[in-house]
């Protein structure tokens, strides 16, 4: 009788053990679902960060840039058919106005081709002035 109770305990002992590893098995089988999501998870953030770096702020910088140039044309122009004001003046004017209003501004080129698109009333380049406006003097 000693020796089947000797196997009944080591049959228990085995089915306890194969429980465990199971269990086990189990976990493992958590941990490496856990880590596989996190590594997508990282993949997808790496991939946002360069959507964002890429695409987006390229996009957001140029909004700003534009919407500068914009708020100077809308707060600091007078619509004048008669007026010039020379190229330099004007992106000076520009620049001052940033610094008033806490902008970046954007380097002469730029803004000279995005101010050229400007309508209502749409400015004019003609030897070297801008014609069609006059800057607000108490705005300066």
């Amino acid at each position: 009788m000693e020796h089947d109770e000797r196997i009944q305990d080591q049959e228990k002992k085995i089915n306890k053990l194969e429980m465990e590893l199971n269990d086990l098995r189990q976990g493992l089988t958590v941990v490496a679902d856990y880590y596989r999501d996190l590594r997508q998870v990282g993949r997808r953030q790496v991939a946002t960060e360069i959507v964002d770096q890429d695409l987006a702020r390229p996009l957001v910088d140029d909004d700003q840039e534009f919407e500068g140039i914009w708020r100077f044309h809308e707060d600091m122009l007078i619509p004048d058919p008669l007026s010039h004001i020379p190229c330099t003046a004007m992106y000076e004017a520009f620049v001052n106005y940033c610094s008033r209003t806490g902008r970046t501004p954007v380097d002469q080129d730029a803004f000279e081709f995005v101010f050229a698109r400007m309508d209502d009333p749409a400015p004019s380049l003609d030897n070297g002035e801008w014609t069609g406006y006059r800057l607000h003097t108490d705005r300066s």
